[in-house]
């Protein structure tokens, strides 16, 4: 369960848009003895099928957006990010992420992870629109800190976009805590809608300009 605060982190909102998210049964939430409680996987959903609406919804939030602090730039590891995968397949890239989040934590057993996320896969697609896509587990792992691991294929993969297009960009997300798993997934939600950095995501050269980028873009939104 999560508080408000933790759903407004997640969405990018003041928390009072929140509350008027809830109020209006446009977010799914509970009263439990007068605060609002969300369920992590109902605002996860509810996040990927409002991905599209959400920018317009930041910018009619009638209250400053909350303060935010880098979540992507502190824990992402250049060696765990591919930029020329060979893949083609969805399972080929599943098996390429959790290797590469080995790389990122030796902790992580790649073959247990591959098959999580392949179990996840099965309960829904995570691939978002624009060619994105963010794999992750069904439950939380074992981990000290979050783990993320990038690849982007040399050409479209068929991941299960809605509209039926290609998936290029996939973005692996591993945390301890559901709270952790939302707040990552809804930063990366937060950045993926940006355009132009889709752009430069696919026209950089290389690992380092990828992950400068990425956390060039994060750095700005947090600065605002």
């Amino acid at each position: 369960m999560l508080n408000v605060k933790e759903v407004a982190a997640s969405l990018h909102v003041s928390p009072r848009e929140v509350v008027r998210l809830a109020e209006k049964k446009i977010l799914p939430g509970a009263l439990v003895r007068g605060e609002w409680q969300f369920r992590a996987g109902e605002v996860w959903n509810w996040i990927e099928k409002n991905l599209d609406t959400l920018p317009e919804r930041r910018k009619k939030d009638r209250d400053p957006e909350p303060a935010a602090a880098p979540l992507i730039a502190p824990v992402l590891n250049r060696h765990a990010i591919h930029v020329s995968l060979l893949a083609k397949t969805k399972s080929s890239v599943l098996r390429e992420l959790a290797q590469l989040a080995e790389i990122a934590d030796s902790s992580i057993d790649p073959r247990y992870l591959y098959q999580s996320l392949m179990d996840r896969e099965t309960k829904g697609t995570t691939a978002l629109q624009d060619g994105v896509a963010i794999p992750h587990p069904a439950r939380p792992l074992h981990l000290e800190n979050p783990v993320l691991a990038i690849a982007r294929t040399a050409q479209g993969v068929v991941f299960g976009q809605r509209d039926g297009g290609l998936t290029d960009l996939f973005f692996l997300v591993c945390c301890p805590t559901h709270t952790d798993h939302l707040l990552y997934l809804g930063r990366l939600c937060r950045l993926l809608v940006d355009r132009n950095l889709l752009a430069a995501l696919r026209e950089a050269d290389d690992a380092d300009a990828f992950l400068s980028a990425l956390t060039g873009v994060e750095k700005a939104l947090c600065r605002q």
